[in-house]
């Protein structure tokens, strides 16, 4: 029988074979652009990525525990790469012991209250490739912070891009230089050697952004786009027609609406893969606020998951105006709006709040909290409890026209599910299964309106969770599985689940938040990233 290995080997030998005689016959072809067909390096690009992809190694273990667990340390995101490699991002309050030594690969460690961190494990999940510190961010951190907190994405060549909100010292050899206290650091770095390609600042003025509802995207033409909300003057509101200050970055092609005091619009801007800024524009709303959660590029389109007050100029339908809903929206290459949908009751007082989102098989998956039920296609699993119960709702809109296809509730008739979602929700490719990992109700309360058949285990402490299965097609659940996420009664020694990914064949990356005292859990912690065989995954 032969090997995988010889088969991923006589792969690759033969795309290398087929690169060679195509240049050959075509000697023109002496461009150097990954995103572009005609290129030389489209093709090595091409070639390389797909040698990367067969190396996949669905039985590999390991674990990395960081921190001494006597500061605050904040886990954020997890990524697989196309390499088996995997990035991870944090908060911390104390440096990490990284290769002997706590001030990671560029010693950039600053004295400060948190710092973010990044740092690169390898395929085999073996060793950590490298560490490093990419600012302060001692500005008020939340206790459970979104994961673009720092946002990373995978350039063509496997090169990462972070990008952040950060104070503090600003960094040298940079494009440009931090003007103001916060600004948003973006940059380039080599994924397996750590080396930092280029790095600047987006700078501007600190009372009109805002330090939340930010994120990057790297596109398929090796651009980065980089997404932030913008905030009007707190009185006698005026038109930002400035934007982001950056290196070749022209004023916004579109300014921001500002009709309200302290009016908050997201904004766009999109520098290339050298790090020299493009073009920037506002995408104005009527709104007092509107807040994206989710911004991912997918093939020329950007696709944006939020929650917004009010319509976007052209696209009606918002449910309850100068009241939060969620909203899912797709922007052409043009950054211009190419359909949008708004989803939500049109009940009064309603709390809703999008939590997270995936894009996974080109489906779109959105989880959100929501306190009044509201009727809504293909809804299997009914909301629970009487209006100004607190469920959490997952669904999935038509990702290419936003259109609901379906909506399912989780809740229990008499308390309210927690109100923040430090889980995730992945898609597990081997299983066809979305998964998520959701807090339950500290009392141990069980879900309800779900059959038996679906439930197993039991949940006694504080922070206990539940591992939710879902058919990606209907949003049936099909399993839920009910664990504990502290030890003991008084809630000490817990360990529960922050974030997820996977990696590959059903191989998934889990980071876990660890605290000694329930009492302490905002001032004490460390954290675990870890990984085992598919086959031993829940």
């Amino acid at each position: 029988m032969v090997s995988h290995s010889r088969i991923r080997k006589f792969a690759f030998l033969f795309l290398s074979l087929f690169y060679l005689s195509f240049s050959f016959g075509h000697c023109k072809l002496d461009l150097n652009n990954p995103s572009d067909p005609r290129s030389r390096s489209f093709l090595e690009t091409a070639i390389w990525n797909a040698y990367l992809n067969s190396r996949c190694i669905p039985d590999a273990r390991g674990s990395f525990s960081l921190g001494t667990g006597n500061t605050l340390i904040v886990p954020l995101s997890i990524r697989a790469l196309r390499s088996g490699n995997t990035v991870v991002t944090a908060v911390t309050q104390e440096p990490l012991v990284w290769n002997g030594n706590t001030y990671g690969i560029h010693n950039n460690h600053q004295n400060s209250a948190l710092n973010g961190v990044v740092f690169v494990i390898d395929r085999y999940f073996s060793r950590i490739l490298w560490l490093d510190y990419i600012g302060e961010m001692s500005y008020g951190v939340e206790t459970w912070a979104h994961p673009d907190v720092i946002s990373v994405d995978e350039y063509s060549n496997g090169d990462l891009g972070f990008f952040a909100l950060v104070n503090g010292t600003g960094r040298t050899n940079t494009l440009n230089a931090k003007t103001g206290t916060l600004a948003f650091f973006l940059s380039r770095y080599n994924q397996y050697s750590g080396e930092i390609v280029w790095q600047g600042y987006a700078n501007k003025d600190n009372t009109r952004f805002s330090n939340k509802g930010y994120s990057m995207t790297v596109t398929p033409s090796d651009q980065m786009a980089i997404l932030y909300q913008g905030i009007s003057e707190a009185s006698t509101p005026t038109i930002d027609s400035t934007g982001l200050s950056y290196p070749g970055l022209p004023a916004p092609a579109t300014s921001s609406n500002s009709s309200l005091a302290s009016q908050k619009e997201i904004a766009i801007a999109l520098v290339d893969g050298s790090g020299h800024g493009i073009s920037q524009k506002f995408l104005p709303n009527t709104g007092l606020s509107t807040e994206a959660f989710f911004f991912k590029s997918y093939l020329d389109r950007i696709l944006i998951v939020g929650d917004t007050f009010n319509e976007f100029a052209s696209f009606s339908g918002h449910p309850r105006p100068t009241e939060a809903r969620g909203f899912y929206g797709i922007l052409n290459s043009s950054f211009n709006w190419d359909a949008v949908s708004y989803y939500g009751p049109t009940t009064a007082s309603t709390t809703y709040k999008t939590q997270k989102a995936i894009l996974n098989n080109e489906e779109i998956f959105i989880a959100s909290l929501i306190d009044q039920p509201y009727s809504t296609p293909n809804t299997i699993h009914l909301y629970q409890g009487s209006s100004g119960r607190r469920n959490y709702q997952i669904l999935k809109p038509d990702q290419s026209s936003t259109s609901l296809l379906w909506s399912q509730y989780l809740g229990t008739t008499g308390y309210n599910v927690p109100d923040v979602l430090p889980g995730n929700l992945i898609y597990n490719n081997a299983r066809g299964e979305v998964v998520g990992n959701l807090l339950t109700v500290d009392n141990g309360t069980p879900f309800t309106g779900i059959s038996p058949a679906l439930i197993s285990g039991s949940v006694q402490y504080a922070l206990g969770q539940a591992r939710l299965k879902m058919n990606p097609s209907t949003g049936a659940f099909n399993q839920i599985q009910l664990y504990e996420g502290s030890s003991d009664v008084s809630g000490n020694n817990g360990r529960f689940i922050s974030n997820q990914a996977e990696v590959c064949s059903g191989r998934m990356v889990t980071i876990f938040n660890l605290f000694n005292s329930f009492s302490t859990i905002t001032t004490a912690r460390w954290m675990e990233v870890s990984t085992r065989p598919a086959a031993e995954e829940p």
